[in-house]
């Protein structure tokens, strides 16, 4: 089991790794943040030469925010609207391809780390992994609590804040989403409802399904997830805790956005 466990661990780390650089979160570039001086954008042509430009928009969408020999830039969605089109010094769908910057220098060695904060939000699924349950009394069969692997895949929505310096891009957020997998039911003397017809213990397959709350740093968090469990073949019908709820404690990881 701990060989089993550390393998699917592993395979989740290499899924995150993976998936970081080519994940596609949606972010929200705000016209009051950029107006406050909080967040400094650069607008450089393809000569690499340093344009004015300003937000009209109360806020555009970027997206694929990256780090560049430690300069942070990104490019704007298409912007469903052309009221500012005719505006040259306004950011819009007719402003030429070139690339927008996030100004986080330090102006001198002892200067604090310049940090700008971007909001962002997905629909993202990832893969979570469920290593403790707590059971609530059924039958007479008081709470109780329940430690397996479980590897179930999720789907939901996710807001957060990326942050951001000359060094590196940081997500912090919270996900909401649903999650369904694989999992087994332990069908014992004590855990059915009539143990006379039970002759021996047994262990269905079962189908775990429910909702998760994860909090997460990047690609990896802690996940509260809120369950049922249905046990399939024989006897299954007699498992005390069949599609009951369950709680549980366990570890996530989104793995990119579902366009």
């Amino acid at each position: 089991m701990k060989k089993i466990s550390l393998l699917i661990l592993l395979a989740i780390g290499t899924f995150s790794a993976n998936a970081q650089n080519a994940q596609h979160f949606y972010y929200v570039i705000k016209k009051s943040a950029v107006e406050s001086g909080k967040l400094k954008i650069i607008y450089k042509d393809d000569n690499g030469i340093i344009h004015p430009l300003k937000m009209c928009y109360p806020k555009l969408k970027a997206e694929d925010l990256t780090m560049q020999n430690g300069i942070p830039v990104f490019h704007f969605e298409k912007i469903n609207s052309s009221e500012f089109d005719s505006i040259p010094e306004c950011i819009s769908n007719t402003t030429p391809t070139g690339r927008f910057e996030i100004d986080v220098s330090k102006k001198r060695i002892g200067d604090e780390n310049v940090i700008a904060k971007i909001p962002f939000h997905a629909f993202t699924w990832g893969v979570s992994i469920i290593p403790y349950r707590i059971r609530f009394p059924q039958n007479n069969i008081p709470l109780s609590s329940e430690t397996k692997i479980d590897f179930s895949i999720m789907y939901g929505f996710t807001t957060g804040t990326a942050k951001i310096n000359h060094e590196r891009i940081t997500h912090f957020y919270f996900t909401t989403s649903a999650f369904a997998g694989a999992t087994s039911a332990s069908l014992k003397k004590e855990t059915v409802t009539n143990p006379q017809l039970l002759s021996t213990d047994q262990n269905n397959v079962a189908f775990a399904y429910g909702l998760n709350l994860m909090a997460g740093r990047n690609n990896f968090g802690i996940s509260f997830s809120i369950g049922f469990d249905v046990a399939l073949g024989k006897n299954s019908s007699m498992w005390n805790y069949q599609n009951k709820p369950w709680v549980g404690i366990g570890f996530s990881s989104n793995l990119g956005l579902l366009k």
